[in-house]
C-alpha cells in the first residue's frame, strides 16, 4: 500500500527550519489550516489543500488560492471544532497513513492547549512538532519505541483518569498504576534501548523531548 504522508500546518509559530523543512520534503500532501496559508506562501511551501472557516485569510489571498488549480480550497465552517480538528478529520477520511503537524506554538495559550487536545478529539497517529518536543496520542494498543536515545526526557499526561499504566525502559517505571490529570508524569527519562507504555483504559499524551 502506498504511503499517504500528510503534513498539517496550523496557524501558529513554526519550529526551527531544521525541523519543519524535512517534514515538508517528506510529505505527500501539505494541508494549511486557514491563516497558515500566509506562512506557507512566505516560506515558499507548496500547499495542496487549504482548510478552515477562512476567517484569518485576507480576501486577496483567498482569491489567489482559489485561482490556483493545484490547490483544493475547502471552506469548513462551524465553531464546535477548531481548524486543526477539521484538518485531522479530513486527512484521515482521505486515507492519510501518517500525519505530522506543525504551527501550534505562540499566541494565545488556550489555542495551544486546544491544539494538543485535538489529538484526543481525533485519535490517530498524528504527531505534533514543536521546537522542544513531539507530542502524540498513545493508542489503546500501547506504545513501543526502540530507537530513542538513552536519557531522553519524556512526559506522560493523562486526560482524565488512566488505569493500568505500565512503563518499562524508563528511569521511573510503573506497573499497574493509575494516573490522573496533573503533574505526576512530568519529566521521566529513558534508560534502556526500548521505551514501552501500556494501559488498560483512558487517554494518554506523550511529550518526547528532542
Amino acid at each position: 500500500m502506498a504511503e499517504h504522508t500528510y503534513l498539517i500546518i496550523a496557524n501558529g509559530h513554526w519550529p526551527n527550519e531544521e525541523i519543519w523543512r524535512p517534514l515538508v520534503k517528506s510529505a505527500n500532501h501539505v494541508v494549511a489550516c486557514d491563516g497558515a496559508a500566509h506562512q506557507c506562501l512566505e516560506n515558499r511551501v507548496k500547499m495542496h489543500t487549504v482548510i478552515g472557516d477562512m476567517d484569518s485569510l485576507s480576501e486577496e489571498i483567498q482569491t489567489q488560492l482559489q485561482r490556483d488549480s493545484e490547490i483544493d480550497f475547502l471552506r469548513k465552517k462551524g465553531q464546535n471544532e477548531n481548524d486543526l480538528v477539521k484538518a485531522l478529520r479530513w486527512a484521515i477520511n482521505n486515507g492519510a497513513t501518517s500525519i505530522d503537524v506543525l504551527g501550534i506554538e505562540g499566541g494565545d495559550l488556550a489555542h495551544q492547549f486546544a491544539a494538543i487536545l485535538a489529538l484526543c478529539e481525533v485519535p490517530s497517529n498524528a504527531r505534533l512538532h514543536t521546537t522542544q518536543s513531539t507530542i502524540e496520542f498513545i493508542p489503546q494498543e500501547g506504545y513501543r519505541n526502540c530507537s530513542i536515545e538513552k536519557n531522553t526526557v519524556f512526559s506522560l499526561f493523562s486526560i482524565g483518569e488512566v488505569k493500568g499504566i505500565e512503563i518499562t525502559g524508563a528511569k521511573w517505571n510503573l506497573k499497574n498504576e493509575t494516573l490522573r490529570a496533573g503533574t505526576q508524569g512530568l519529566h521521566n527519562q529513558t534508560e534502556d534501548e526500548c521505551l514501552e507504555i501500556n494501559f488498560s483504559s483512558g487517554q494518554l499524551l506523550l511529550f518526547l523531548n528532542r
